[in-house]
């Protein structure tokens, strides 16, 4: 290789890179970065190319290198690498990114290109922000495709013909770089759908408007294209929150918007609004809805809200219904003026009106026309519009014109104009016809005279025109006879004087004699009117012949019209009468009845009483029930009902069903109308009368005619519509719920009855049926499949279904609503009186230019504003005085005002003096104490809009103008509240000089107070009003002076639910503290002390009288009852219940105790008095007073203590046990024994300095001797029951309260309390064990005593034992006599505590042995006493055992902190001895661990028998912390299988810690007492902790209850902080090797399986269990037998984990574990013994087969019986072999009968057999002989000798078989097969007798060779059959024979 060039470096390099492969040098190169270079020459040089191809090779290979690492997710390299080769790491990353379709490979670069975008470069930010959008876009699209981890599915995208299908193909094989190439319009789609599954906002880069809501129509989200339009309108319409509150409301955002928003969170929402705000709604979005499929409702949806902005679509501009219907639905038909004229409108303010006023001509609604068109049509183009409305139109117009006229005889032509329009071509006759019109005419003509229409003759001259004269004198005679008068001559002439009923009669067919009609019938009664009048309105005067188009002047009745002038017409015909609501009710005038009623309640009561507002509704419905046939009546009377107010549903309920019943009974029963009416009337007058009956009578008609009606329908339609049943049903339905009545069921019965069960669930579901009306007839169906179908739905309702059911309101309801729409002074009388001002003629312009003229224009327009009252005059000043806005302020809303003379004068000089703060403040008082709120938040939005007080007039325009107390009305509250709390002073933002925040606060209050006092005409309002407030917390931090008003608002609102409202005014007022003590005075007196009561707290007042005057009057109604006397015990409970009462109202105790004391008197009973003055006795002792009044109860209390009869039980506790024993009621007799225990647990903790000043017995004056024997007893019994419920105060003052007198002073035992305190001065040490009284000594060292205290615990010995035990800690050494002294000390405590017998002394004495062990002084241990368990840990060895029972049995410790405090000492005993390096423990690994000197594993019973009660809870705490152990040490994955099985020193490797656990911080470590921790509660349990394994059961899957170390691997697993808190301080953060943290485990495990054993917890010894065998697995995956072995051994259950013997023995460790057994259990003689037995009864039960292996293990533990057994059975088999051998040779056919015996041939396998069988009976009886087993050893013995015998008897072979025989069988071989000898072995066990009997037998049948053999073997017994043979009585000659063969052969 040519090396020209490179340094000696860079050779040497080269050198090393000769024996590398090309792709190793690359690596080694990109890796350094150093040699990149030369690594190319290299590679040029090696391959012979040029550096263009070795460089690109070089990349292209440093590149698939990363792409290797990248897939090992070794990122750090490989951002390394790329910046070693100049590399950009981000677009490297990104390329690999884009062309990989592997999800995970591809995610993990893009989540590590995130954390490079901070050092990004800014060229690659734009590449970086498109390929995460792309990213996104595939990244969502995959997981919509994926199901548990696979892809399962085909996608379809968008609904139609512009759907887009995903296949699951294409998803697997599509990457970023591919999905970059699709087409915008797919990726929009694409992106659009998946962003409403994931709420990615990057997926709407890839989306647009248009695709947005062409997505929202498709699917049907109505209420999010709603909220997009609002949205988006709020850029372009003015103040959209105050003016559209429709969709703001929270009504419909709870019902509405979140039917599609579900799901979405407020975050999600807020960045959908900033997106919708940036993407406008164009015209063609609009036009795609009309085109799109969806759901009618959602346009509906959208075209209504579009039309709330005046966005109205082409083709219902012309259809006024839908435009008035949308804005309806909208609630914005008041706005539409504002709506039209936005900008962004698409119909204009006069398109509208104009249709709407073709609308009213059409409809021939020419009154309404003139009413709502005002001139918003006047210079419009008609030209479009039809011919006859444009004549109408014009006509209005004209009409409109003589409105707007300015002067009076500018209206001439008009009024002759619109006389053309009417009369079309023919005027002349038009205005003849009409002479008042002429007449008219003439008075507005300046020039013309009013005699012209007589004197001219041909024609009136007018200034524009002229009229023919065509004589009025005939058609105006009245006026005729005026001209006369005034024109004639002659004065004699006399003209009758024409009332106004005579010029009016004959106009338009007026007759006037109809008006005085009833006056006429009154005089003459014969006269009888034709026919009914019409009294609904002036048309009623019209004549009926009269045509009304005709202009006839018709001839009148002649009679005297009444004249008002003429006093007798007026006496004749005039009449009084009281013109009120019901008056106008008759004459069909409902406006004028509303009008009458709240003008008469506002003059009676100044406000509407809901008292009079339901009578006058009772008053017009049973108006309307009365006249039920006369529709106008009803009409008239439901409109009353609804104009004030109320709701008039129940009056049209009521009148539909008359309508039905009169059909009905009229149509199809065929009655006369007149009898079908009397029918109604009667129901209607008892229904009138609230009879019951007839409402249920009237329900039972509308059924029956429903379901009629319905049945006629169905059968003339010929189909059933369920719409048509809904609508026809609904009358009945609301006159049941009106009525209270049960829902009529006669339409569900037929639903039942043809099986409807839908149309049965709808109907039912529609009109709100009852749950248990529904059930009960669903039980009627046929099928009961559809009854149980049924039930189910009606039982599972939804919760939104519950939410959305609403009762309607009831009838009578008051509706929130103003009467007066106009902005008017509620103080005044509306009057209009014009200024004679010369320009009040004038037009407004024409004012304004005049005011341009003088030297000061700007004071010239503001006194034509104040004289014109124009406040836009005022907004002209301001162009010329722009900075001036008080002044313009001022001058605006006195020009806006119609202000009274104090008004103006108050305005006037405010305005002269122009200091601004007293300006506004005043202007602004004066406004709204005259009513003018919306005049004030006009002016404010007007020239301060930006300046906080717009929130201040904002919130009280809402809420007193529009009486909305909402959300929003709050939030103007708010915003001004946080300007003023703001930390500088407000700017005025608008006003010409600064407002101080002090200033801006008084304001505030200030206009507050009047809105309060003058504003609201309803308490209802201001208690509203003042909740706002108090929600707000309105002026709780201002600071000026201001009133409480969220204690305002509770006092008021408390008020109003009496008759008596407090007066808002008084209650702002400064001495309103007065006024609070007179209301609650009220309140008491009129018994109402509730709210007595709480006023007075809330106003800080005193409530001593209030509670007195309740509870007095209680007592009075109680003692003094009529019923009879009443019990003692209720007077107690009654005390008791006072008592309460008193304390909870804070009484003071002096008023209290008085009141109390006098209640006892009237209490007969002695024990019931006792627990009377306890009660009152917990008032003193509660507030620690003392004196004469107190030692007087005392008095009280225990005279009648002593006066109970001994045999009653008396509950005798504290204060307060006493107290709720009371209010218990006393009934539960074992309440006080409970009571007692709790209170004998309870520790001592005072000392006699503390008793002593607390019980004040230094103090006492009244001191009462005892001198009965009896009252002594009675009263040390007492002291001392006091003394036992640690109750030492009490003790104390009754020792010194009663005194014994001297004659007993020595003749009874020593007191108590003394006894007592001497204890405690002993403790304390302020006594000597030597300076005892001598009578004490004397009774110390008594021997009866001291018998007594040598079997107690407290002996001398252990004593001496603390005081050695102190000298050590102590490190000094202490005087034998101080050591003797404490000795004596504790000696005389126990001594006393043994006398005495009671708990304080014993306990005193216990304190004082523990101070003594751990070296410190009684008052320490005292002071310390809640922290008992620290007192152990300050002692070392085994002396804590002791020092632990006895904190543990003292300070009655719970079991629960018990078992916290022993499982971390045993959890520390068991972990620590690991963490010292060079300990001996860890290399030996003996696992006998100590715990305070003792071993752990073998007296582990000794500390579980501390607290056996709390054995489980110690062994879940300990699970709990070896899961803690686990997690914290990364135990749970499998460790590395050794080479060498017999090995396991490889799992010493360190393993680090989890980083959380690395660092022990100081405070866990530390404590008050000790270094060893403090107390941890164990509260809060863990998702998975033990606990939850161990109580779950069931309801756990199997899998999460199998064992602790599934839980452990999980990722959701929380461990309890306090549980890591002890591990993490015991470890402290020490590494452990694997087998280390094994070994824990393991002993963890064992402790905790030994505590729940203890318990019998069987379910905790399960988990143990299945952990373990968990724990086994790890073990035996890791090779590390010893650490199985010691789980087995631990745990001791031999047949539950049977599996780890299996596993040794299945990895040939059988005999390891024989020869580790004894190590592990040491002298355990009960776990040796177990372990034995269990391992040989697991191989005799999985290992049957093994008997070597079984003999081995015996034979190991000197189990000889358990060896001879196996020997045993091992013969018995094979004999049991042979027996079938022998069987089955000796079988023959079934022609051939079977022989009886079985016989064997001598065959080298039989012979094999029986010497194998010989040989292990042999053993068997050698091992039996071993184990001392000698009666087994002798059946083996014998079994020998049979197989003996059965191998000779082979030698004459084939022979039988004799051995395993029956009995029968036996004896036949002895008595005919056997020889002598060989039938004498076969039956030597069975007993001599049986065989002497065979024998005998035998002989006698003269067997020769029998009898030769016996005489030759035994002839003992040949001489016995001899001798037996004399006495034979059956005497044969045979064997006669035989004895005689046997005799001679004896011989």
């Amino acid at each position: 290789m040519n090396m020209e060039g490179l340094s000696q470096n860079e050779k040497i390099v080269w050198n090393c890179w000769e024996d590398k492969s090309p792709r190793d040098v690359v690596r080694e190169a990109a890796a350094k970065g150093t040699h990149i270079n030369l690594a190319i020459k290299y590679l040029k040089a090696k391959n012979s190319w040029n550096e263009s191809a070795a460089r690109d090779w070089f990349m292209a290979e440093v590149k698939a290198w990363t792409v290797q690492l990248l897939m090992r997710k070794q990122i750090f390299k490989v951002l390394h690498i790329l910046n070693k080769c100049n590399i950009n790491p981000e677009e490297h990353l990104m390329t690999l990114a884009k062309s990989s379709a592997q999800i995970e490979y591809r995610d993990f670069i893009v989540e590590n290109i995130q954390k490079l975008t901070i050092d990004m470069n800014s060229n690659n930010i734009s590449k970086w922000d498109d390929f995460k959008r792309h990213w996104n876009l595939l990244r969502y699209l995959e997981k919509s495709f994926e199901v548990d981890g696979t892809f399962k599915q085909n996608k379809v995208f968008g609904i139609g013909n512009d759907r887009v299908f995903v296949n699951e193909s294409e998803i697997k094989s599509l990457t970023i770089e591919k999905i970059e190439k699709y087409s915008p319009e797919w990726k929009c789609k694409i992106g659009t759908a998946l962003f409403f599954d994931t709420f990615e906002f990057s997926l709407l880069d890839l989306s647009s408007p248009v695709q947005m809501w062409n997505y929202l129509v498709e699917h049907n989200k109505s209420m999010i294209l709603v909220r997009w339009i609002n949205v988006q309108m709020s850029e372009v319409v003015r103040d959209m929150n105050a003016r559209y509150n429709f969709f703001n409301n929270d009504n419909f955002v709870q019902k509405l918007l979140n039917v599609d928003t579900r799901g979405f969170e407020n975050e999600v929402l807020d960045t959908l609004d900033e997106i919708f705000r940036k993407w406008p709604i164009s015209e063609e979005m609009i036009q795609k809805i009309a085109v799109c499929d969806c759901f009618e409702y959602t346009k509906m949806c959208i075209y209504d809200t579009l039309s709330s902005y005046g966005i109205i679509v082409e083709k219902e501009r012309k259809d006024l219904y839908q435009i008035i219907a949308r804005l309806s639905r909208t609630q914005n038909l008041k706005l539409i003026d504002d709506i039209f004229s936005e900008s962004c409108a698409t119909m204009g303010i006069q398109e509208f009106y104009l249709e709407l006023a073709k609308y009213y001509v059409k409809n021939k609604l020419y009154k309404v026309l003139t009413i709502c068109i005002e001139g918003h049509i006047l210079d419009i183009d008609l030209s479009e519009v039809e011919q006859d409305a444009r004549d109408c139109i014009e006509l209005w117009l004209l009409f409109k014109s003589i409105e707007q006229t300015s002067d009076r005889q500018s209206h001439v032509v008009p009024v002759y104009k619109t006389c053309q329009q009417i009369a079309k071509d023919d005027i002349d006759n038009y205005i003849s016809s009409n002479p008042h019109l002429v007449l008219g005419m003439i008075l507005l003509e300046d020039n013309a005279n009013l005699f012209d229409i007589f004197t001219k003759e041909e024609f009136m001259q007018f200034k524009d025109f002229k009229l023919p004269n065509k004589g009025y004198k005939r058609k105006l005679p009245h006026l005729y006879n005026i001209y006369k008068k005034h024109s004639s001559e002659n004065s004699l002439y006399e003209c009758k004087d024409v009332n106004v009923y005579q010029l009016l009669s004959g106009y338009r067919g007026l007759d006037v004699s109809k008006i005085f009609e009833f006056q006429i019938i009154n005089m003459n009664p014969s006269y009888l009117m034709t026919d009914k009048t019409d009294r609904r309105s002036l048309g009623s005067l019209l004549s009926n012949e009269v045509d009304v188009r005709g202009l006839k002047t018709l001839t009148q009745k002649p009679m005297d019209m009444p004249d008002f002038a003429n006093d007798k017409l007026m006496k004749r015909y005039g009449y009084d009468a009281k013109l009120n609501h019901v008056y106008y009710l008759k004459q069909y005038r409902p406006c004028n009845a509303s009008q009458a009623f709240v003008s008469q309640q506002y003059q009676t009561y100044n406000r509407l009483q809901e008292k009079s507002i339901k009578s006058a509704c009772c008053e017009a419905h049973a108006l309307a029930l009365q006249n039920w046939n006369d529709p106008a009546m009803t009409a008239c009377a439901i409109s009353f009902v609804a104009m004030i107010g109320c709701n008039p549903t129940r009056c049209r309920v009521h009148i539909s069903a008359t309508k039905m019943i009169k059909y009905h009974l009229v149509s199809q029963k065929g009655l006369p109308e007149n009898e079908a009416n009397k029918v109604i009337n009667e129901f209607m007058t008892k229904l009138i009368q609230n009879n019951d009956d007839t409402a249920t009578i009237i329900l039972r008609y509308l059924e029956e005619i429903t379901l009629y009606r319905l049945q006629g329908i169905q059968e003339a339609k010929g189909k059933f519509d369920m719409s048509i049943v809904l609508y026809e049903s609904q009358t009945m339905v609301k006159f049941a719920i009106l009525h209270n009545l049960p829902l009529p069921e006669m339409q569900l019965k037929q639903f039942v009855k043809n099986n409807s069960w839908f149309n049965f669930l709808l109907f039912g579901d529609v009109f709100r049926y009852p749950l248990s009306q529904m059930l009960q007839l669903s039980q009627e169906f046929e099928k009961k499949s559809y009854s149980e179908h049924l039930k189910y739905i009606m039982m599972h309702r939804t919760a939104e279904d519950d939410k959305e059911q609403k009762s309607n309101s009831s009838n009578g309801q008051r509706r929130i609503m103003r009467l007066n729409s106009v902005d008017t002074s509620p103080t005044q009388s509306v009057s209009f009186d014009f200024p004679s001002s010369a320009y009040m003629g004038r037009e407004l312009w024409e004012v304004v230019a005049a005011c341009h003229g003088p030297e000061d224009p700007p004071a010239a327009l503001l006194r034509a504003a104040d004289v014109y009252r124009e406040p836009l005059l005022v907004l002209v000043a301001s162009c010329y005085e722009p900075n001036a806005v008080d002044v313009l302020w001022a001058h605006w809303i006195l020009s806006s005002l119609e202000p009274n003379a104090r008004s103006r004068e108050a305005l006037q000089a405010e305005i002269a003096q122009n200091v601004p703060a007293q300006l506004f403040q005043r202007v602004a008082e004066i406004c709204l104490a005259e009513g003018y709120v919306a005049t004030l938040y006009e002016s404010i939005l007007i020239f301060m809009p930006e300046s906080p007080l717009q929130f201040i007039t904002s919130f009280l325009y809402r809420s007193v103008r529009l009486l909305v107390f909402d959300s929003e009305t709050k939030k103007y509250l708010s915003n001004f509240l946080l300007y003023c709390h703001r930390r500088y002073s407000v700017d005025a933002n608008g006003l010409s000089y600064e407002m101080s925040k002090e200033s801006m606060q008084k304001l505030a209050v200030s206009l507050i107070k009047i809105a309060l006092i003058h504003n609201f005409d309803m308490a209802f309002h201001q208690k509203e009003f003042l909740k706002c407030l108090s929600e707000t917390r309105f002026a709780q931090e201002f600071i000026v002076p201001t009133p409480n008003f969220a204690t305002l608002h509770e006092i008021f609102e408390i008020s109003m639910s009496t008759s008596a409202v407090m007066n808002i005014s008084k209650m702002l007022q400064e001495d309103a503290k007065d006024y609070f003590i007179e209301c609650v005075l009220m309140y008491t007196r009129n018994k109402n002390y509730d709210v007595a009561l709480k006023i007075a707290k809330l106003a800080e007042l005193p409530v001593d009288e209030i509670l007195i005057a309740e509870w007095e009057k209680k007592s009075n109604n109680m003692i003094f009852r009529e019923e009879g006397p009443i019990e003692d015990e209720d007077i107690t409970y009654f005390v008791a219940q006072c008592s309460e009462a008193f304390k909870d109202a804070g009484v003071t105790l002096n008023k209290a105790v008085d009141f109390l004391s006098g209640i006892p008197a009237h209490i007969t009973k002695r024990d019931q008095k006792f627990y009377a003055y306890r009660i009152i006795m917990g008032w003193f002792e509660e507030n620690h007073i003392y004196g004469e009044k107190r030692e007087q109860i005392e008095h009280e209390m225990w005279y009648w203590y002593a006066l109970i009869d001994p045999k009653t039980t008396i509950f005798l506790n504290d204060y307060q046990g006493t107290l709720k024993y009371i209010l218990n009621n006393q009934k539960e007799p074992t309440a006080s024994q409970k009571m007692d225990m709790l209170f004998e647990e309870k520790s001592f903790s005072q000392t006699l300095h503390e008793i002593e000043v607390e019980s004040d017995v230094m103090n006492i004056e009244k001191v009462e001797i005892l001198e009965e024997q009896d009252d002594i007893d009675r009263w040390q019994k007492t002291i001392n029951k006091l003394l036992e419920l640690k109750l030492p105060v009490e003790a104390f003052r009754l020792s010194v309260l009663f005194k014994v007198s001297n004659e007993y002073m020595y003749r009874i035992p020593a007191c108590p309390v003394q006894m007592t305190r001497t204890c405690l001065r002993l403790a304390e040490g302020t006594c000597s064990p030597y300076e005892l009284p001598q009578e004490l000594r004397l009774v110390i060292s008594s021997p009866t005593l001291q018998n007594k205290l040598t079997v107690s615990e407290a002996s001398e010995t252990s004593f001496e034992e603390l005081v050695v035990i102190q000298e050590r800690q102590d490190g000094e050494s202490v005087p034998h006599l101080a050591v003797r002294e404490e000795a004596d000390r504790l000696s005389a405590l126990d001594a006393l505590a043994v006398k005495s017998g009671l708990s304080v002394a014993k306990q005193v004495a216990n304190y004082f042995r523990i101070a003594l062990q751990i070296g410190w002084d009684y008052t320490s241990v005292l002071k310390y006493q809640s922290r008992p368990l620290d007192f152990i840990n300050l002692v070392s060895g085994r002396a804590r055992m002791s020092l632990a029972n006895l904190v543990f049995r003292t300070f009655n410790i719970p079991s629960k902190q018990i078992a916290e405090y022993l499982c971390r000492e045993m959890v520390a005993a068991i972990i620590s001895p690991h963490l010292v390096k060079s300990s001996t423990f860890r290399q030996k690994e003996h696992f006998q661990y100590t715990l305070w000197g003792y071993v752990l594993d073998s007296d582990i019973e000794m500390f579980l028998n501390m607290r056996p009660d709390a054995c489980s809870h110690i062994g879940r705490l300990i699970l709990d912390h070896l899961i803690a152990f686990q997690k914290i040490y990364n135990a749970t994955n499998a460790s590395i299988i050794p080479e060498n099985t017999l090995d396991d020193s490889c799992l010493d490797v360190e393993t680090l810690i989890d980083e959380e656990y690395q660092n022990v911080e100081g405070d866990e470590v530390e404590s008050i007492l000790t270094e060893e921790g403090t107390l941890m509660s164990a509260e809060t349990e863990s998702v998975y902790s033990v606990s939850t394994v161990y109580t779950a059961g069931n309801k756990m899957s199997r899998d999460s209850r199998r064992n602790l170390f599934d839980v452990i691997s999980r990722s959701n697993v929380h461990i309890r902080y306090e549980v890591k808190s002890n591990i993490r301080k015991i470890t402290k953060g020490a590494k452990l090797s694997t087998k280390q943290v094994n070994i824990i485990s393991i002993e963890l495990l064992v402790v905790a399986h030994e505590c729940f054993s203890c318990a019998c917890d069987t379910e905790g010894v399960g988990v143990a269990l299945r952990s373990a065998q968990a724990l086994a697995a790890r073990l035996l995956a890791a090779r590390s037998w010893r650490l199985m072995v010691r789980l087995l051994t631990g745990l001791a259950r031999y047949t539950e984990c049977a599996y780890i013997l299996q596993a040794l023995r299945d990895n040939h460790q059988f005999e390891f574990l024989l020869g580790q057994f004894d190590y592990m259990l040491g002298q355990q003689q009960d776990k040796i013994a177990e372990f034995k037995h269990g391992l040989l009864d697991f191989l005799k039960t999985h290992c049957p087969g093994d008997t070597d292996t079984y003999i081995m293990v015996a034979l190991h533990f000197n189990m000889y019986a358990e060896a001879a057994n196996v020997k045993k059975k091992q013969a018995l088999n094979l004999i049991h072999d042979l027996e079938k051998m022998a069987s089955d040779s000796t079988k023959t056919s079934k022609k051939t009968p079977q022989p009886v015996w079985h016989l064997i041939h001598d065959n080298v396998s039989t012979r094999s057999l029986l010497e194998t069988a010989l040989n292990h009976c042999t053993d068997a009886c050698e091992l039996y002989l071993q184990g001392g087993c000698t009666g087994f050893a002798g059946e083996m013995a014998t079994l020998a000798q049979q197989i003996a015998l059965q191998i000779s008897l082979l030698n004459a072979s084939p022979t039988r078989l004799i051995l395993n025989r029956s009995t029968e069988q036996t004896y036949n071989l002895v008595s005919e097969y056997l020889s002598f000898m060989e039938g004498l072995v076969l039956l030597s066990s069975g007993g001599g007798s049986i065989w002497r009997e065979l024998a005998y037998r035998r002989v006698l049948t003269n067997d020769q060779v029998y009898i030769r053999d016996m005489a030759i073997y035994r002839p003992d017994i040949a001489h016995e059959f001899l001798n037996r043979y004399k006495s034979e009585k059956k005497k044969t000659p045979t064997s006669q024979s035989a004895i005689a063969e046997l005799r001679t052969l004896i011989r």
